[in-house]
């Protein structure tokens, strides 16, 4: 795709992330308004100056705060996780849906369009968390039904607020993006890593491989990306500006993550299968 080779977003109060083809920086100003970038950029984007403008937002979220402390992966940490994806994924193809239909009502045909096909391709996902979950030994149903973790609960929060809120809901392209994002950035390795805490013949790694760069994440990144290009600076900034959102709740929504194992290990006993009952 042809377009301007630079673009920006303000993604909070004096905070513009600024892109190129080349790269990305954030600019920061002491006034609200004015400045150099006080005056919104017309027509498409080139691919790769929208490239760096959503990975760079990601970045400036990921940078913020002090990083969440890193735990060792643990079966009760991992089901823990798998609770979580199935209530995000759970969401999506309904809230995907409703996006659809606000988008057609609008007469916004592209967007209408990528939502219709987003929400076809995460059908099914949420059965795979249920799968893995059953694999360990769990009733999956009754358990995700009784927990939902904190990050996943407040990412599905916002996400519906993106959809049915009275803002553009053009934003949920944003919140799609920054976690197919992340979800592209986990490698092989990474599910390998997962793999070798579970007992000895039990898959679990289902809904991981799906959301991984083994998966097709990366090929809705790109999608992504091409459907930002060509919107206009209003909705590409508000897009941008829900994927830093969505970035800074995933990073900091993370109540369960300080509960012991031990802890977690209790909460999931009631929802282990007995075996001959």
């Amino acid at each position: 795709m042809q377009g301007s080779d630079i673009t920006w977003a303000r993604i909070a109060e004096g905070k513009i992330v600024v892109a190129t083809s080349a790269r990305a920086f954030l600019h920061e100003e002491a006034l609200a308004f004015g400045g150099p970038f006080s005056v919104a950029p017309e027509g498409p984007v080139s691919l790769a100056a929208t490239r760096n403008l959503l990975d760079g937002v990601l970045g400036v979220a990921q940078r913020e705060g002090p990083a969440p402390p890193r735990r060792e992966l643990t079966i009760a940490g991992w089901i823990h996780r798998l609770a979580g994806y199935f209530h995000t994924t759970h969401a999506t193809p309904r809230l995907m849906i409703e996006a659809r239909e606000r988008f057609e009502a609008e007469g916004r045909t592209t967007l209408a369009a990528w939502a219709h096909e987003k929400s076809r391709d995460e059908q099914g996902h949420d059965a795979l968390a249920l799968r893995d979950l059953a694999s360990l030994g769990y009733d999956a149903p009754a358990l995700v039904a009784a927990h939902v973790p904190e990050t996943a609960a407040a990412l599905v929060d916002f996400f519906t607020s993106l959809v049915r809120g009275p803002g553009d809901p053009a934003r949920c392209v944003g919140y799609a993006f920054a976690l197919e994002r992340l979800a592209a950035t986990r490698s092989v390795a990474e599910v390998r890593a997962v793999q070798a805490v579970l007992p000895s013949g039990v898959d679990a790694t289902r809904c991981l491989r799906v959301h991984s760069a083994a998966g097709t994440d990366a090929d809705h990144v790109d999608d992504i990306v091409t459907l930002v290009a060509g919107l206009s600076h209003g909705e590409r900034e508000a897009i941008a500006r829900a994927a830093y959102e969505t970035t800074r709740i995933g990073r900091f929504a993370r109540g369960s993550s300080a509960r012991s194992d031990d802890d977690l290990s209790v909460m999931f006993e009631p929802f282990r299968v007995k075996l001959g009952a």
